[in-house]
């Protein structure tokens, strides 16, 4: 990982929240404070990745409002992810519009100065240590609001999450429906598919009131000098100048105007040196080439959307139907140029071709080719996610990257290794194993979702980290000759010891700690070059009440890395996972191992007998202090060590305060 991504403007994969981040969407953005103004409801409905929730976060914005209008004193904005609320009770709604309406009115948001913000924020505040909440008692107090002459604005996102969960009954969205119509509140919802065929499935519902007082606005591709204005003004956010015309040129025609392939040519021209003057052929097709493999892999998921005849409609959309042009068209798909309909840029263009030279027999697109083995499970269906690709396989799983469409959210797939599938001993330990992680909830440790079976195939189910790893971090530092920052070392430290003891104190001990098992997200909107370190990688953790491993002749944990009892065959404790981590504190300080050799045995019995070498003779400018501390860290016996990842924190903070303070 290059620290010029950590700075790179175009690095917006998710929600954008960064106001320097987010340009264009003119026309939607007066549509839905016009939708503001006279208090109607309105439903955003467009495709994946077009900026539906960024766009109702942008609503938001005191300065935007002002330009429309709006008084933010006196407007509440309250944006809900209702992704999570796939299976929560109606209680849980109301909880989290008062958790949302008192933080709305704290001191310091702008709806905070309001003369009665103090009242209403106790009111609510009341509420919530009551507990049994009830939609009466809210009214209540929502009216108590709108008589003090503030009004609200619900921005719904990710819809989905609400309309299909059978918790919530018509009679909720009467409710609902009942605070636009006496209160005057307005909804605003962000959805893949219409409120209309979101719901028409239940006929009760769909005959909610509620549903009928929304307007649907539309979300495609942006306007082309919109596009051309969001690389230009991106560009210009970041360090040096920003793009000149032919990269803007360039970008277009690689993505069109759509605006996360715009993010994504944007993001790789960024890194082009030179930027903003004109380059070689060659640098951009550099940057062209990794453009496209990154879009790839989203060109094979919408593709994978379309049903037999839409794809034959995207093959040639000028001799398609209307009714299919129109779907095209709704989907984001194409566009139109002069008379003719293209394909939205022309990177997916050729992707489009490559479908098409192929042929009905022969997709070139992975995700629809049957499987070449039992254990390539490319293109299948488990439960309620669809593996898109293969992310990398351990002697326990194999790991794919997954899309769960209920959410619309890429996830990573854990799938048990095929020879443990009939050892009746291990996948009930999978399983358990699985319902341990999964209650785990620390930002600092992969989110498990979900796990399952089907048929012989055991899996699990986590958020999907795009980044790289602290072992791609620490290799890209030692080919180019440079030690990591002080302020990148401590950042991995706290956040991983944190995520330890975090799990230690669930009696869960990880048995793996190493680089490759350390994300490293990117913080979205975030111009610093923050990132958060996420451990993964649990599956092989052992819950201490677990049963032992016998018969399978694996190794649970990597050599270079190991405590010496564990590599010695001893009782483990979570003081292991301790020591891994001094080894990665020694390695991102020393740009090395503390112990190498020919061969793994050779490795594990240095971890058992050698002293590590002093760190202070390879790094000069690192204090002995540093020394003494890692000394304690790698002590031979358990007990020797730092009870906790805090205690180790706490000593290489004081033993190097220039890394606190992050010189070097």
């Amino acid at each position: 990982m290059d620290l010029k991504r950590l700075r790179n403007p175009f690095f917006s994969r998710q929600r954008i929240t960064d106001p320097a981040c987010f340009y264009g969407r003119r026309r939607e953005l007066e549509a839905l404070y016009g939708a503001v103004v006279t208090h109607q409801c309105r439903s955003i409905v467009g495709e994946r990745k077009l900026g539906k929730s960024s766009l109702l976060t942008a609503i938001a914005r005191p300065e935007q409002m002002h330009r429309f209008g709006l008084d933010p004193e006196r407007t509440l904005f309250l944006y809900f992810d209702l992704e999570g609320m796939a299976s929560a009770r109606r209680e849980e709604f109301w909880i989290e519009l008062l958790d949302r309406l008192i933080a709305a009115l704290s001191p310091g948001a702008p709806s905070g100065a309001h003369p009665a913000a103090p009242d209403l924020r106790a009111g609510a505040g009341r509420l919530l240590e009551a507990g049994e909440l009830r939609f009466t008692t809210v009214r209540r107090l929502l009216r108590q609001l709108r008589d003090a002459g503030l009004d609200l604005v619900l921005a719904l996102d990710e819809f989905e999450g609400l309309a299909r969960n059978p918790n919530f009954e018509p009679d909720f969205y009467g409710e609902l429906r009942s605070l636009a119509g006496e209160l005057g509140f307005v909804y605003l919802t962000a959805s893949k598919r219409s409120l209309y065929e979101l719901t028409y499935h239940h006929r009760d519902t769909l005959s909610s009131p509620f549903f009928n007082i929304f307007s649907e606005l539309p979300l495609g591709l942006m306007p082309d000098e919109e596009a051309r204005g969001l690389l230009a003004t991106l560009s210009g956010q970041g360090e040096g100048p920003g793009f000149c015309d032919e990269e803007i040129d360039l970008a277009l025609e690689l993505a069109g105007p759509h605006p996360f392939f715009l993010q994504i040519a944007g993001f790789h021209l960024y890194e082009l040196p030179g930027r903003g003057r004109p380059r070689s052929p060659d640098a951009y097709d550099r940057a062209a080439r990794r453009f496209t493999a990154e879009a790839e892999d989203h060109y094979r998921y919408l593709w994978s959307q379309l049903s037999p005849e839409e794809q034959a409609a995207l093959l040639s959309p000028n001799q398609a139907g209307e009714s299919l042009r129109k779907t095209l068209l709704t989907r984001a798909l194409i566009r139109p140029e002069g008379r003719r309909y293209v394909p939205f840029g022309h990177a997916f263009a050729v992707f489009v071709e490559e479908q098409r030279r192929a042929g009905p027999g022969e997709p070139t697109d992975p995700t629809l080719v049957a499987p070449k083995s039992a254990t390539d499970l490319t293109g299948k269906q488990l439960g309620n996610y669809r593996v898109i690709a293969a992310l990398g396989q351990g002697g326990m799983a194999k790991v794919y990257k997954g899309y769960q469409p209920l959410l619309d959210r890429a996830v990573a797939i854990k799938v048990l290794a095929p020879h443990f599938a009939t050892d009746e001993e291990f996948r009930a330990r999978f399983q358990r194993e699985a319902a341990a992680i999964a209650r785990l909830r620390h930002p600092n440790i992969v989110q498990v979702y979900d796990f399952g079976v089907e048929g012989p195939i055991h899996y699990m189910v986590m958020e999907y980290i795009a980044g790289d790893t602290l072992k791609m971090r620490i290799r890209s530092a030692q080919a180019a000759g440079e030690r990591i920052p002080p302020w990148e070392v401590l950042a991995v430290l706290r956040g991983i010891a944190s995520a330890l003891d975090y799990a230690h104190s669930h009696d869960i001990i990880h048995r793996d700690v190493k680089p490759a098992n350390i994300m490293l997200r990117i913080e979205e909107g975030d111009a610093g070059g923050t990132f958060t370190p996420v451990l993964t990688d649990f599956g092989v953790a052992k819950i201490l009440e677990g049963v032992q491993f016998t018969g399978t002749g694996m190794t649970i944990g990597t050599p270079d890395y190991m405590a010496p009892e564990q590599g010695s065959g001893g009782q483990v404790t979570a003081r292991a996972d301790l020591y891994s981590l001094a080894v990665i504190l020694y390695e991102m300080l020393a740009g090395e191992l503390p112990f190498t050799a020919d061969t793994p045995v050779a490795v594990l019995l240095k971890h058992l007998s050698d002293t590590p070498p002093p760190l202070h003779l390879r790094v000069p400018d690192l204090p002995p202090a540093l020394d003494q501390v890692l000394q304690r860290a790698l002590a031979k016996k358990p007990e020797d060590r730092y009870p906790n990842g805090a205690a180790l924190v706490q000593a290489v903070e004081q033993a190097w305060p220039a890394g606190r303070g992050g010189g070097g």
